[in-house]
């Protein structure tokens, strides 16, 4: 009984600490860096975002939709910073992010976008998205196409994603809806998320996870749930959007994504035209950034050297 008491007790404690480890962790990355964790008011909304605060050219880093921005971009903020500053924040509702009224529209994520990067006086920059945060990085430059010197964009359900596919994804993952895939129900479901960000499965067990989902999913759940239902009724009405910009485009694409299919990435290198390049990383999943990063890295900072 004293060693099954003993387990029991080490494991609340690895369970209670594995997210504080890791979010350590990770905050020691954004802090080599030198970006700062900073939270304002803008325009009646609350915006989190980290910031370098330098005088180099600017480079915004826009989330997908699983975990916060740090958690996203960790492994790129100390190349970007080198040439960059680097801002990166957190869309509504991840984060400290939030509306002062309820926004759940890709148009809302865009308006926090343009809110902040008026409010830091940027008037050029260049923008990356990934995933969900590749939409609102398409529909930002369609709009400000003056302000967007390059554009890099991965895996994103951008133009060509259809209803047909949110059932294979519901189909693939076994799950009644997109929406209990991308907002998990307990620590347990976490693990259908973290597969399909990495393309492997996890083997961290339940209980050193619950301490994650807690942090991460717990408060903002059925806020994302509605995000994530705007995001699907409106896949009909961006499939008829027109990407008309001439900004320098990179389209990288991991080449088993399960979520954006890989071959969505010449379809849509094809709509934007002669100014959008097209990378696929073999065995690449739907975060090539976080399990291909070397390549991934090496790809994005060719791009970024090219002449305007």
């Amino acid at each position: 009984m004293k060693y099954i008491l003993m387990f029991l007790t080490l494991a609340s404690f690895i369970s209670c600490n594995s997210y504080r480890v890791v979010d350590n962790h990770i905050n020691k990355r954004m802090h080599g860096a030198d970006l700062q964790l900073k939270v304002e008011v803008i325009e009646g909304d609350t915006i989190e975002y980290w910031d370098n605060n330098t005088d180099k050219p600017v480079v915004l880093l826009i989330h997908g939709f699983g975990a916060s921005t740090k958690f996203q971009w960790y492994k790129q903020v100390k190349m970007l910073s080198e040439n960059y500053r680097v801002v990166a924040p957190n869309l509504f509702y991840f984060g400290k992010s939030r509306p002062g009224t309820p926004k759940y529209g890709i148009s809302d994520q865009v308006g926090l976008v343009v809110a902040l990067t008026n409010h830091l006086n940027i008037d050029a920059l260049t923008v990356f998205g990934v995933s969900y945060g590749g939409l609102v990085s398409m529909e930002f430059t369609q709009n400000f196409n003056s302000k967007v010197k390059k554009l890099v964009v991965f895996d994103a359900p951008v133009k060509f994603m259809f209803k047909q596919d949110i059932d294979t994804i519901c189909q693939r993952f076994e799950v009644e809806s997109v929406e209990d895939l991308f907002v998990p129900n307990d620590a347990k479901e976490l693990k259908k998320l973290l597969y399909l960000a990495m393309g492997k499965k996890s083997h961290i067990p339940n209980f050193m996870l619950k301490s994650f989902y807690d942090a991460m999913y717990v408060e903002n759940k059925e806020n994302r749930r509605v995000l994530m239902t705007t995001l699907i009724d409106g896949l009909e009405e961006f499939s008829s959007h027109n990407y008309t910009f001439d900004t320098p485009t990179l389209l990288i694409w991991g080449s088993n994504d399960e979520v954006v299919p890989v071959d969505r990435a010449p379809l849509l290198k094809r709509h934007i035209g002669a100014n959008a390049e097209l990378n696929i990383i073999q065995n690449g999943a739907h975060m090539p950034n976080m399990t291909k990063t070397k390549e991934f890295n090496r790809i994005v900072s060719e791009f970024l050297m090219q002449k305007d």
